[in-house]
């Protein structure tokens, strides 16, 4: 993940003054292509943040105001993300139970449940939640909201109107209610400016539109759905003027915006995939018209979807042109190749006859040298085989003289405890002091320390073999989640000694469950508690089972 953060900034960095830097637009498609290849990681990436937020408030009763906010924050980050989602958790706060006299947030959930249905394609449900707003109660801020969004509502309706007598009557009504915008947004904010530089080029100021929004697109962020909205609607704006290079720049920043930030609600990919198809470039234009189709279903709008799929046929009928084109040219090569190779023919049969002896003789030589390679070949092998066979066998022997001299000690110990304790329990029985036997027969102390005795001389062998392996299984854990033990690193914990068994050979759950006088269940439930907290959890045993012993 850190990497991938890293890949991100260095690759976006120099975008920000992609301008004054003179960056062409051939290395903006290499930056696109670059990003399209780590997609999928920029989505988990998304995924993992937006699982962050769910588990931060797992567990938590949370006041009807907490959910709404909850609801509304998790809205925000599936809005260009998820379609279903963003419906979900929009939908929820519909239906929380209403507050008295708070309209308001009622009036920001109708709205912004229109606005994903919009977005979606979904025109009538869209104005119907918006219908059912009642405009005199809305603050300001709601109000440009709700004004913004019939003008996006009948933008969205144009793009599905194109090229009928129905998509002016659209632009109409949208520039109708960028006019309410402007009358009550404030002049710096988003709302405002975009609404005033879409008004003033559907008026026919081309150029002044394009200036307002050359000089805001810098105050934006790249990654954000508002720097992807601009930089797209600045593409649309120099297309009207036929400055077609200048359009394809910003429908590549566009693009590119929509990757860094994980936006699959966007257009900029099937908008380019006209341009490529223009161009004759209907490899790439393909593959883009894929990537467009992939995000839409995705993402889950059934407007980029269709509009993908009207441009679908066109892309691939191009596709298929320029295969057959290739095709026709690999044979007129083929022919020609095949001529030279005819005229070649003749020159290489004489001068084989020639090297005839000369090849034999080096074939003789080759042989050998091939015999000698294979023989230095299968010696190395037999040499490192016998090099790990003895690297095992020190392994083990030293395993062996640690352990066999350590339990040696330990059961010597234990056989004095038993005598120990054979003479108290004699003596008591001697004395008929039965109060006192029975006490000492039912004590658990002389098991318990034999117990001890057995960890401690099994912590102390091992740590012995393996000086390291506190260290090298930490470094296996994901960060946050490593073993911690005492200062002195003397004791292992029952999940080390689990993991010390594996790295003895020992894999089987019974018999590590009789060693360490557990249930099979426990020791079940603690390599699995273990493998979850790995980095790697496919191989993490196989790793822990490869540490060296010094």
């Amino acid at each position: 993940m850190k990497r991938l953060t890293l890949f991100i900034s260095l690759t976006f960095l120099p975008i920000c003054a992609v301008l004054a830097a003179g960056i062409s637009n051939r290395q903006l498609y290499h930056t696109l292509d670059s990003l399209i290849e780590h997609q999928q990681e920029i989505i988990e990436q998304k995924e993992e943040h937006i699982r962050h937020i769910h588990e931060g408030m797992r567990g938590i009763a949370l006041s009807p105001e907490q959910e709404f906010t909850l609801n509304m924050r998790l809205y925000d980050e599936y809005l260009a993300f998820n379609f279903d989602s963003a419906y979900h958790y929009i939908n929820r706060n519909l239906h929380l139970e209403r507050v008295p006299g708070d309209y308001q947030r009622f009036a920001l959930s109708a709205i912004r449940m229109s606005h994903v249905l919009a977005v979606c394609g979904l025109f009538s449900p869209a104005q119907l939640h918006l219908s059912s707003v009642c405009v005199d109660s809305l603050s300001d801020p709601l109000l440009v909201e709700y004004y913004n969004l019939w003008s996006e509502i009948y933008l969205y309706r144009s793009e599905m109107d194109r090229f009928t007598p129905f998509s002016n009557q659209d632009i109409d009504s949208a520039q109708y209610y960028r006019q309410l915008v402007m009358q009550i947004a404030p002049k710096e904010s988003f709302d405002y400016i975009t609404c005033l530089a879409n008004y003033t080029c559907e008026k026919g100021d081309v150029e002044l539109a394009i200036e307002m929004y050359e000089n805001f697109l810098p105050t934006l962020q790249q990654g954000t759905r508002s720097y992807s909205v601009v930089s797209s609607t600045l593409a649309y704006f120099y297309s009207r003027i036929g400055e077609y290079d200048l359009q394809e720049r910003y429908l590549l920043l566009s693009a590119i915006s929509d990757l860094r930030g994980a936006i699959l609600e966007n257009n900029s990919f099937r908008e380019l995939s006209s341009i490529l198809i223009e161009r004759n470039d209907a490899k790439r234009a393909y593959a883009y018209l894929g990537h467009a189709s992939s995000d839409a279903q995705r993402y889950g709008s059934r407007l980029r979807s269709m509009q993908a799929a009207q441009l679908s046929p066109l892309i691939v009928k191009a596709y298929d042109l320029e295969r057959t084109q290739s095709q026709h040219r690999i044979s007129i090569l083929l022919i020609i190749v095949s001529v030279i190779a005819l005229l070649l023919i003749a020159t290489i049969a004489y001068i084989l006859v020639l090297l005839r002896k000369r090849r034999l003789a080096s074939e003789v030589v080759r042989n050998a040298s091939l015999q000698i390679h294979a023989m230095n070949d299968e010696l190395a092998k037999r040499n490192a085989e016998a090099e790990r066979v003895n690297q095992e066998m020190k392994e083990s022997i030293r395993i062996k003289d640690e352990y066999i001299g350590r339990f040696l000690e330990l059961c010597s110990s234990l056989i004095r405890q038993g005598e120990e304790r054979a003479r108290q329990l004699y003596r008591l029985s001697r004395e008929r002091n039965l109060n006192e036997l029975n006490a000492q027969l039912k004590s658990q102390t002389p098991i318990n320390e034999g117990y001890r005795l057995f960890h401690q001389n099994f912590d102390t062998a091992f740590l012995n073999i393996f000086p390291n392996f506190i260290s090298e299984v930490n470094q296996l854990m994901i960060p946050g989640n490593e073993f911690v033990v005492d200062d002195a690193g003397a004791r292992l914990t029952t999940e080390l000694r689990v993991l010390a068994l594996l790295r003895l050979g020992i894999t089987d759950n019974q018999k590590i469950a009789d060693i360490l006088r557990s249930s099979i269940t426990t020791i079940y439930t603690y390599r699995s508690k273990i493998k979850a907290r790995a980095i790697d959890k496919d191989s993490f045993e196989d790793n822990v089972r490869s540490i060296a012993t010094y």
